[in-house]
């Protein structure tokens, strides 16, 4: 009989085989979603770039959070929350064609025809108008060249498990999932389309936000006006308080709005949440 020491060993050996072939078989299946190759769709989308054009990009690019990522000079940079960092879309720009901003913007593909699976919010960016986005490209094209080349996206065992049990998912996936929030008729058109592209992205398109991580939007009908106006510009919420993540986005991304735009928002939302309000009782 083998002295229970070389079972024990075999034991290990067997199960270190096993744990190979499982990381193997995670890492295979997740690539096969990663990399799934998807038909481009076509665009007759175009690009004109003039002064007012450039001035509108600027503006969105910073409302809707492309510089949070990108940076401020769109040269990408490393995101500690996501682990990688976006590319320098100076460098991007000069490559991409209108119809490739247009199908990695609105559609989450890549001009291989493989979806984004980084934290780009095409989910929310889909409701991007012609004009919206052609002043984004036109910002993006008008900014200096420069930096250097992001590295390629990568992704640990654990992310990489997560595209197997649903929690991480290609940007082609995220956007099936994002439908249009409650229409409230046109008096509130263009404060569901702002909340829609500056919102979507964390609270979902339709505002009721992903369990665990952001509320319904619901809330904003508990808001008083100036309130909400001093959170949007401040980061400073009702009673001066400061919420996770939310303050630090009011303060770098939602003070840029007008005070045109945010009233619009902040008459969406809070009609929206007084309608469901009521609904529910």
């Amino acid at each position: 009989m083998a002295p229970i020491w070389r079972w024990a060993g075999r034991a290990l050996a067997a199960l270190a085989v096993l744990a190979v072939l499982a990381v193997g078989m995670v890492y295979v299946a997740s690539e096969l979603t990663i990399s799934r190759h998807y038909p481009l769709p076509p665009s007759s989308f175009h690009v004109v770039a003039d002064a007012g054009s450039v001035a509108r990009g600027a503006h969105l690019v910073r409302v809707v959070g492309c510089t949070d990522c990108h940076g401020a000079d769109l040269r990408g940079q490393y995101v500690d929350d996501f682990k990688m960092a976006p590319p320098n879309l100076t460098l991007l720009a000069k490559s991409f064609s209108d119809a490739d901003f247009d199908r990695a913007i609105r559609h989450g593909l890549k001009p291989d025809g493989t979806s984004l699976a980084e934290y780009m919010p095409s989910g929310a960016f889909q409701y991007l108008s012609d004009r919206e986005l052609s002043d984004v490209v036109a910002y993006i094209r008008s900014r200096p060249v420069g930096g250097q080349a992001q590295p390629a996206p990568s992704y640990s065992l654990a992310e990489r498990f997560k595209f197997l049990t649903g929690e991480n998912m290609t940007q082609v996936t995220v956007m099936g999932l994002q439908t249009p929030g409650l229409d409230l008729g046109p008096q509130y058109a263009v404060g569901r389309h702002l909340a829609t592209i500056a919102c979507g992205e964390c609270h979902t398109t339709t505002f009721n936000g992903y369990p665990g991580f952001s509320p319904n939007l619901v809330l904003v009908a508990s808001y008083g006006h100036d309130d909400f106006v001093k959170f949007m510009r401040t980061g400073k919420a009702a009673g001066n308080r400061e919420l996770p993540l939310m303050s630090d986005t009011a303060r770098l991304r939602f003070n840029q709005f007008s005070d045109a735009e945010r009233d619009a928002i902040y008459s969406y939302l809070a009609a929206r949440g007084q309608k469901l309000n009521q609904e529910g009782n």
